[in-house]
């Protein structure tokens, strides 16, 4: 059996290097998420991204139940219907803007950004409710001790 390092940091360095890898996994996923991008409108088929779309989706699922897990939704703001409509929009706009500019068609871009952007917001409505039961089972269990 291994034995596990003794931690040599102290607590600000310890927040100093969560900072700096904090910033680090939002560079990569920003940058991959950009490589995916300039590869589609350069016309590559999706079996030549399938590596870095495999990377994108694993880490956004896991990252998304990591948060949702420990009672996480953002940094700057809360659960509401108000943010879900707007990223869902987002989305949804930006799946419409790609899919045009590789040359899927109009119409069908509409459709597929309007689906997008219903998916994601049936899927972060469901998270809301989700992490609201969370949250309301941890105040519970906080006010029984």
């Amino acid at each position: 059996m291994h034995e596990r390092k003794k931690n040599v940091l102290d607590e600000r360095e310890m927040m100093e290097m969560y900072r700096v890898e904090h910033f680090g996994l939002w560079l990569m996923y920003g940058l991959l998420c950009a490589s995916i991008l300039v590869q589609l409108l350069l016309g590559a088929q999706l079996r030549q991204m399938a590596g870095e779309l495999a990377v994108m989706v694993i880490t956004s699922v896991a990252m998304i139940f990591a948060n949702a897990r420990h009672g996480i939704w953002d940094q700057s703001s809360r659960p509401s219907m108000r943010g879900n409509a707007a990223y869902s929009v987002a989305s949804g706009v930006l799946v419409a803007a790609v899919l045009a500019a590789v040359g899927r068609g109009v119409r069908f871009a509409l459709l597929a950004g309007a689906g997008a952007g219903a998916a994601c917001m049936l899927l972060l409505t469901g998270l809301m409710q989700y992490m609201k039961r969370r949250q309301e089972k941890t105040d519970e269990e906080l006010d029984n001790d």
